[in-house]
């Protein structure tokens, strides 16, 4: 955590200090800013913005594929790290570790400049390592397609040369992901499920914020779950508030650092198949949590004919605070990474 946090300070300085280009160019750059056409561009290429947050001109398409890695290991109870053996002391089991990887296909349309509409399916892997109370070792893994969202982006305000913008954002889960993930004939915990089974609701407002090489924000999201699914539960409704800063470089690279906070409610109801005193990640009342995490990112958008259009954009991160009704593993660091590709 010590070598992310110096590695943060850096990117900060970067984003302060460095100089990459010469004067004119600079001059440049601060008369496009002036222009609203421009700023169009500018903003809609995302290169200001996390790629979760997609604004277009009207007419645009867009494809794109969102890429996000997290490891988890160890548990905690709290804000406390929680021993093994003393989860063991317990439950019949514990979980120690567990990866998560997911794939966001994305497809967006903006029918004018001040709406854009955004389909996201994502394809799931998940990987967690057991020991048990007899000292036995075991892993469970599942796989398949995650939860629908079909998302609306809509301007609602936005001042003159576009430097200051309001965003509503909007949208709505579809459960098109499994819930009945099993191994062995035996139901997996809730941690390995895949989707939902409920209908959610996903409000939100962000706001943007740019001038010359510099581009800021923040974004406020939530996941709102409704009635109960097929197993007799509903998962904890999810809050979000991210907020960041970005510094052009050169034309084809920007930096960023973000936080990014988020709280998740318990599980109300429960699965019947799940025996909460066989291990935490079965006990409804032991998902909760809240998370904050510090990342650095870079987004490129390559100025090469054959690569017109598309962009990259990677980010790392870890946790600079989290407390979680544990048991329950902990993030240790995660990284994301998206391609997009405008027409």
């Amino acid at each position: 955590m010590r070598n992310f946090l110096a590695a943060s300070t850096v990117a900060l300085t970067l984003m302060a200090g460095l100089d990459v280009t010469s004067a004119r160019a600079q001059d440049a750059r601060q008369a496009e800013a002036m222009d609203g056409g421009s700023m169009v561009g500018t903003m809609s290429s995302g290169g200001y913005l996390p790629p979760g947050i997609m604004v277009g001109k009207a007419g645009e398409w867009m494809l794109g594929d969102q890429f996000m890695f997290e490891n988890m290991v160890g548990n905690l109870a709290g804000t406390n790290r929680i021993s093994n053996e003393k989860i063991l002391q317990r439950f019949g089991n514990t979980p120690t570790d567990m990866t998560m990887q997911m794939h966001m296909f994305m497809a967006m349309y903006s029918p004018s400049d001040d709406l854009t509409l955004m389909a996201m399916l994502p394809y799931i892997q998940k990987s967690m390592n057991h020991i048990s109370s007899m000292g036995a070792p075991f892993t469970e893994r599942t796989g398949g397609i995650g939860d629908l969202e079909l998302r609306g982006l809509y301007t609602l305000y936005a001042s003159a040369n576009l430097r200051h913008r309001i965003l509503l954002t909007g949208g709505v889960g579809v459960p098109t992901g499994s819930i009945d993930e099993s191994m062995g004939g035996m139901r997996l915990e809730y941690p390995m499920q895949l989707g939902s089974g409920t209908v959610s609701l996903l409000p939100g407002l962000a706001y943007l914020g740019t001038v010359a090489s510099w581009g800021w924000g923040a974004e406020l999201g939530s996941h709102v779950r409704l009635g109960k699914n097929s197993n007799g539960y509903r998962l904890g409704n999810r809050y979000g508030l991210s907020v960041w800063g970005a510094r052009q470089l050169t034309n084809w690279l920007t930096v960023s650092v973000r936080a990014d906070g988020e709280r998740w409610d318990n599980i109300h109801g429960a699965d019947p198949l799940l025996d909460p005193n066989d291990e935490p990640t079965k006990g409804p009342t032991l998902q909760g949590g809240k998370r904050l995490d510090l990342l650095i990112g870079a987004n490129l958008q390559p100025t090469a004919s054959i690569l017109k259009g598309q962009q990259f954009f990677i980010e790392v991160g870890a946790p600079v605070y989290q407390s979680l009704n544990g048991p329950q593993l902990q993030r240790s660091w995660v990284v994301r990474a998206a391609w997009q590709w405008r027409f």
